[in-house]
């Protein structure tokens, strides 16, 4: 029966032409779960129709591939970028297509279950730890962390962090307010800036991504390709953060750093991937 709906639809692609052809052939292979095929017709499709209105849909389901099957952002991101470049009419393709840039590769997972636990640099946990779990979630676009804050073996505070990955960056909110800590792209010396807020008091503070492509050891394992990113508060110009962030993992690591130095103050101990519901 499969088979012929499939020849059918076929069918009808050649009467209306080669592009249609593409465009079905290549749905009706990623359904039958032959990826390589699906991508071949994909790729003709937009070589031939690239500003078709269909092809921000088709763009969309080739960066799936690339990312999810073959683990390929290179090319994820090539169509990812086209869709939300090409349609920004197509609003809810382009706002897919900007939190797909995000997640290849992925710098900070939001999945549900997903458990941190940071220590100290200099005790290994011993005077400090954090552990973070993301109690909320909105699939890999967003999600709520639980954050619970221990000196010694005592809890001494708990509380929840807001994270959305949207128009182009990774946002931290606290309800009123929001900063992004992370923008695409991530190349060295892309740099930001926003206000942050502590009850009347506002300030601006510089984000810019030092390296893109770091190596990281500390206590959870040894992490590459990560990327680091400097927050600058402009009230202190002779000291700063980095925050090191790894595909696939999240951050990883903090320092405190200024002119000439940095000093490690928080690592990642341990990590694990979300739990099955």
């Amino acid at each position: 029966m499969f088979r012929r709906l499939c020849l059918a639809l076929l069918a009808v692609a050649l009467t209306s032409g080669c592009d249609t052809y593409h465009y079905l052939a290549g749905t009706i292979h990623e359904d039958a779960r032959r990826p390589a095929r699906a991508l071949t017709h994909y790729e003709n499709f937009l070589a031939r129709r690239p500003k078709d209105p269909r092809s921000c849909e088709v763009r969309l389901r080739a960066a799936e591939l690339y990312r999810l099957t073959f683990g390929r952002c290179q090319e994820a991101r090539r169509h990812y970028e086209a869709a939300a470049r090409d349609f920004p009419r197509m609003t809810a393709c382009s706002e897919r297509a900007q939190a797909g840039l995000l997640k290849c590769p992925d710098y900070f997972p939001l999945d549900r279950g997903r458990t941190w636990v940071y220590v100290d640099s200099e005790s290994r946990g011993k005077a400090m730890r954090l552990d973070w779990e993301v109690r909320r979630s909105s699939g890999a676009a967003g999600g709520v962390i639980l954050t619970a804050l221990f000196a010694g073996n005592k809890r001494i505070k708990e509380g929840f962090e807001s994270y959305l990955k949207e128009s182009w960056a990774v946002w931290r909110s606290d309800g009123s307010h929001r900063e992004a800590i992370l923008r695409y792209p991530y190349s060295d010396g892309q740099s930001w800036k926003g206000v942050r807020r502590a009850g009347k008091t506002k300030t601006v503070v510089e984000w810019m991504v030092v390296s893109s492509c770091e190596s990281v050891k500390v206590a959870a394992g040894h992490f590459t390709a990560c990327v680091k990113v400097r927050e600058h508060d402009l009230r202190y110009p002779k000291t700063w953060r980095y925050d090191y962030y790894c595909p696939g993992v999240g951050r990883v690591k903090t320092t405190v750093g200024g002119p000439g130095f940095e000093n490690p103050n928080i690592e990642l101990s341990r990590f694990d991937k979300m739990n099955e519901q």
